[in-house]
């Protein structure tokens, strides 16, 4: 650190404004005016008209659909590039800094020179998925090793001598037509940053917990909102600077009931994971967001680098991995992530375990349009006469900052780079022409079916049927690095999907409260000692609302159910079955007649074959933008390849992978079938719809030949997506207990339904499931009697429920869904239900033990 700096902290006040209440939005445009020397009312109305500070615009309208949105990642203090994407492949890495080192074989390797951070896993899953574009020593000329100097040559977009008075974020907004407006562009912080500040227009601060004066959301707040507006909605006669500060508290109101519904919803603990599940909301919102601005510090390690480094990278590896979760599928291809830092670390480490400033720098590019790979020249680790750097040297930057500002500012923002950099800078080639990613289309709201309203039924019975989510399940947590550790349990072993059980074939339906055996172990591959089965139940031709009970033969007929249906409708439900001793399970349906199909796609043993690993649930396939497969739907009678081993997180010999497929705008009845690619198409299916359908369900499929799954459409056209949640491979830790199906709860005989409070549900030391050594359990989770449209999340206790859903509910409609739910440190999980109120009903079929 030079002499004369100081901390970033400090740095960052004074490139900052405070920007979070009314006296703030006034005291920052009385200081406009009074630094410009405004003396009486004409000379105000003069800079007022310049400026455009009173917002007049303040109706929040949509972002047009072709505008794309970018993200500023900040990571104040200087972040470490040579230990955030490490050069395993050059010597001079290794003996520079042999006491921060990382070890190449922990990285997370790119290719055979370079690696990710090893606690960069989610980054490197969007790397697989090539939208990171890592580009490398990014800097500036002559570059100054002060927070404060550097900080403002980032922010003002500038190398040019002089104090800066703008940034280049706030010179952009300067040149975006029409009427200003609050929600063009924000940073997440109490703060106002230089880079969003231009001379006539600037960003709005959105405060991590939401904004005190305005945003209240009661009776009483909404009064005095009321109230203070009313003052503002004309001029009071007392001269303009009165009328400007009440119009500037009318804009504070306005800014904070707008992002005030942001802020009902729990939000995730740590400073970026925090900034950046507000920014994903404030997308989702579509009120207009072109810019969001987040950040996070402290890099300024002079000392104890490798643990607290690698404390930011996992930071930054969760904010993305939570941002992703969050961001609306209709927004996400339209979002560009950008990081930046005011410099980079020294070559060589110190005595303390610690670097000290540096210059050049590795920043990421991130997002859907992104075409991945490495650009730029990495800087030279050693002097241009092939000699090793003195312990002071610096590395050279190979690009200049504002070529990387350039091309976000005419391939993200819409054009106008020279203008707002005051020079012509050559741009990256990071982006996929847009046409190749068109946005996608929101999957259509699908309103549940009129049905009469459910007649009180008997705690032994559940009504009709029900859709798997639309947002993946959750699953559990990656295990940790190093040698896995294999618990108790059985392993998986995936087949391809063989049908068991067709009553339509054998002309033998199950009548009103029937029960028929099945034997599955000892049939075809599956051994005769397997424990359970991943199967998939389809009901059929049903003459009236009923539901279907699997459950091990020569086990009591539980008081549970596996699928609900309506009648005249087809219902599939992945299902985990325990098998009776001799191999055989049995399917009871309670009313009126049904036919019933059964496909087995795998099934697990006691003994060393597959086991679980879960991921962050990542969009793998949406033949709607054309990622994993050619763009437009599949055809009538037509199959698509998806990559799948090594890439997205899924280990190269992954042997199966848990899927949630789903199926949207279909053109006529059909169904779509998953298998590993490389062998014969089964003859089962594992999504049935109708046309104009939107129909999810969850996929366990074999992997076959180059590590891809196929997909078949049997008729019509319709898109496909697919999200991957985990998969099964040798070197999986966590092994399946079955158990026969016992009820956990009951709303309705079991403390009411469930409103806007999540319900806590004990799963632990009950059931069968044991109290310790439980890593998650899989459930089968049913709701009815919904008295709005909404949803419900199923989450492990303890966190805050993820913008995620298991079942997606509607008023006079009740469904089931398989779920996967990591247990949290109680040993409890927590039911979330989005809107109104709605009663569950949770049955336990078994769990994962570490």
């Amino acid at each position: 650190m030079p002499a004369h700096d100081i901390s970033t902290c400090d740095a960052l006040n004074l490139l900052s404004v405070r920007d979070d209440g009314p006296s703030a939005h006034s005291r920052r445009k009385f200081l406009q005016m009074v630094g410009w020397g405004v003396a009486g009312s004409a000379a105000l109305s003069a800079v007022d008209d310049r400026l455009g500070v009173v917002r007049k615009a303040l109706a929040a309208t949509p972002t047009p659909p072709n505008d794309g949105i970018l993200i500023l990642l900040g990571m104040h203090g200087g972040n470490d590039g040579l230990n955030t994407l490490i050069p395993f492949g050059t010597p001079q890495y290794y003996s520079y800094r042999s006491n921060i080192s990382i070890p190449a074989n922990s990285t997370l390797q790119l290719n055979s020179s370079v690696g990710l951070h090893p606690n960069l896993p989610y980054l490197k899953s969007l790397w697989d998925q090539q939208n990171v574009a890592v580009v490398q020593g990014v800097g500036y000329p002559n570059p100054n090793l002060s927070h404060f100097d550097s900080m403002a040559t980032w922010m003002k977009g500038s190398a040019l001598a002089g104090l800066p008075t703008t940034g280049w974020i706030g010179r952009w907004l300067d040149g975006v037509g029409g009427a200003p407006s609050n929600f063009t562009a924000a940073t997440i912080d109490n703060q106002l940053p230089l880079h969003m500040i231009g001379t006539g227009r600037r960003g709005t601060s959105v405060p991590e917990g939401g904004y005190g004066f305005g945003g209240g959301t009661s009776a009483e707040d909404q009064r005095l909102n009321s109230a203070m507006r009313q003052f503002a909605a004309t001029s009071g006669g007392r001269g303009q600077w009165h009328d400007l500060t009440a119009t500037t508290q009318r804009d504070q109101i306005d800014v904070a009931q707008t992002v005030a519904p942001l802020f009902a919803a729990a939000l995730p603990t740590g400073r970026l994971a925090r900034r950046m599940a507000i920014a994903a909301r404030l997308i989702n919102a579509n009120i207009g967001m072109r810019v969001i601005d987040t950040s996070y510090y402290d890099f300024d390690f002079h000392s104890g680098e490798a643990v607290s480094h690698g404390n930011r990278m996992t930071e930054l590896n969760t904010a993305l991995q939570g941002f992703y979760s969050a961001i609306s599928p209709a927004m996400r291809s339209r979002v560009t992530i950008m990081t930046y830092s005011e410099f980079g670390r020294t070559p060589w480490s110190n005595g303390s375990g610690g670097t000290d400033h540096g210059t050049a720098n590795v920043q990421f590019v991130i997002g859907d349009r992104v075409k991945g790979g490495l650009y730029g020249t990495a800087p030279s680790l050693l002097k241009t006469n092939g000699q090793p750097l003195a312990q002071r040297d610096r590395m050279v930057a190979t690009t200049d900052f504002r070529q990387l500002y350039a091309t976000m500012i005419d391939g993200v923002l819409g054009g106008g780079s020279s203008t707002v950099l005051q020079g012509t800078f050559d741009k990256l080639d990071l982006f996929k022409p847009i046409a190749d990613v068109p946005p996608p289309t929101p999957a259509p709201t699908t309103t549940a079916p009129t049905v009469p309203t459910p007649s009180t039924v008997p705690s032994s019975t559940l009504p009709p049927i029900v859709t798997t989510p639309t947002t993946v399940p959750a699953v559990i947590a990656p295990p940790p690095s190093g040698t896995p550790r294999r618990g108790t349990g059985s392993d998986f072993t995936a087949i391809v999907p063989r049908r068991l059980l067709d009553t339509r074939t054998t002309g033998s339906p199950l009548g009103a409260a029937q029960s028929i055996t099945l034997k599955v172990g000892g049939v075809g591959e599956i051994p005769a000692g397997a424990t359970a089965a991943v199967l998939n139940v389809t009901a059929v031709e049903a003459t009236k609302r009923s539901y279907l009970t699997v459950w091990p033969t020569g086990s009591a007929q539980p008081n549970t159910s596996t699928l609900n249906v309506n009648g005249g409708d087809v219902v599939p439900n992945l299902t985990t079955v325990k098998l009776g001793a001799d191999g055989s399970i049995d399917i009871f349906n309670n009313a009126g007649v049904v036919h019933c199909i059964v496909d087995v796609v795998g099934y697990f043993v006691t003994g060393s074959a597959s086991r679980f690993t879960s991921l962050q649930p990542t969009r793998a396939l949406d033949t709607r933008t054309g990622q994993g497969a050619p763009l437009g739907p599949v055809g009538p009678a037509g199959s698509i390849d998806l990559q799948i081993g090594g890439t997205g997180g899924v280990a190269p010999d992954a042997t199966a992978v848990v899927m949630n497929v789903t199926v949207t705008g279909p053109t006529a009845n059909g169904y779509v079938s998953v298998w590993p690619t490389g062998t014969e198409m089964p003859t089962a299916s594992n999504l049935n719809f109708v046309p104009g359908q939107t129909v999810p369900n969850l996929v366990v499929a074999k992997v076959g030949a180059g590590g891809r799954v196929s997909f078949f459409n049997s008729a019509g056209s319709t898109d496909i997506l697919a999200d991957v949640l985990g998969y099964f491979s040798p070197g999986g830790t966590d092994g399946l207990v079955p158990l026969d199906p016992v009820r956990l709860l009951d709303t309705r005989t079991d403390g009411g339904s469930v409103g806007g409070t999540p319900r806590v549900l004990a799963v632990t030391g009950r059931a069968g499931v044991p109290a310790a050594g439980v890593s998650a359990v899989v459930l089968n989770v049913t709701y009815t009697a919904a008295s709005a449209n909404g949803y419900v999340t199923v989450f492990p206790n303890g966190g805050t429920p993820p913008l995620a859903s298991n079942l997606n509910t509607g008023t006079g409609d009740a469904r089931a869904n398989l779920v996967i739910c990591k247990v949290g440190t109680d040993g409890a999980v927590g039911l979330f239900n989005s809107s109104g109120s709605v009663h569950l009903i949770v049955d336990v079929v078994g769990y994962f033990a570490a």
